[in-house]
């Protein structure tokens, strides 16, 4: 059974970086490894697909000008879109291969001892519902 967590591009890099501060050891620890390397390769992706959309509204690194010098504001909002739109999208990370070692991570986390707060409590509570999505599921599947 394939399992995965779905974020959206805008969301790999927090959560990768938020897993980057958490104490864990043993499995749990590998398990963090593994979803931060699964993570940074969605995050390539997202960042090289950023850059293709986005090149026919810049030259040198700066978005595109009038004649007279100053900002396209058409093509500025036109840029702002397509960035907009790729930040939404969805990004699957299938981590089948390393379930144990996520169930693992999961549990440890699941009464993470230390407190959370702002961005890290966001983050914390769209990690777990990603989890709870897989793990949780599947306890139910096994139950029937």
């Amino acid at each position: 059974m394939t399992q995965t967590l779905t974020f959206k591009n805008i969301e790999v890099a927090p959560v990768a970086n938020f897993l980057n501060k958490l104490n864990l050891k043993n499995k749990a620890s590998r398990g963090r490894t593994k979803l931060i390397k699964l993570l940074a390769t969605k995050n390539v992706e997202y960042n090289d697909d950023r850059k293709e959309v986005s090149d026919p509204y810049f030259k040198d690194g700066e978005l595109l000008k009038d004649a007279d010098g100053n900002i396209d504001k058409e093509n500025e909002a036109k840029a702002r879109k397509v960035l907009e739109e790729i930040e939404q999208e969805t990004a699957i990370i299938d981590f089948t291969e390393y379930s144990d070692k996520l169930k693992a991570l999961y549990e440890a986390i699941i009464n993470y001892p230390n407190e959370f707060s702002d961005s890290d409590a966001i983050i914390y509570d769209l990690l777990m519902d990603q989890f709870e999505l897989v793990f949780e599921d599947n306890e139910k599947k096994e139950e029937k």
